[in-house]
C-alpha cells in the first residue's frame, strides 16, 4: 500500500475516532443511551453504535441530526497544518462554518 494511501487511512480513522468520542462524551454527560439519542435523531440505536465505534465517518447529514439531536452545533473548521506555516492574517476572514440547527 502506498503511502499517501496509508496516511489519508490512518487520517480518516483518527477522525472517525474523534467523532465517536465527542458523540459518546455528549450523549453521557446528557445520561442518554444510545437508544434514546437514535430515537432524538430519528435514527436506529445500531447506527449509533457504529457511529461511537467509529466503524466508518458518518455523513453530513448524520452529523447535523446527532448535533441537533444532542443540542449541539456542529462545527466544520478549515484550519491550516502547522507543517504548512501558512500566517494566520492570512487567512480568509471567515475560515471557520458554523452548521446549526
Amino acid at each position: 500500500m502506498p503511502r499517501k494511501q496509508e496516511s489519508d487511512e490512518l487520517e480518516e480513522r483518527d477522525l472517525a475516532y474523534r467523532i465517536a468520542q465527542a458523540v459518546h462524551d455528549r450523549r453521557t454527560e446528557l445520561g442518554w443511551s444510545q437508544r434514546q439519542l437514535a430515537e432524538a435523531a430519528g435514527m436506529r440505536q445500531p447506527h449509533i453504535s457504529r457511529l461511537e465505534a467509529a466503524r466508518s465517518l458518518p455523513s453530513l447529514d448524520v452529523l447535523r441530526r446527532v448535533a441537533e439531536a444532542l443540542g449541539t452545533d456542529l462545527t466544520v473548521a478549515f484550519v491550516p497544518r502547522e507543517a504548512d506555516h501558512t500566517p494566520q492574517d492570512s487567512l480568509p476572514p471567515k475560515a471557520t462554518e458554523v452548521i446549526s440547527r
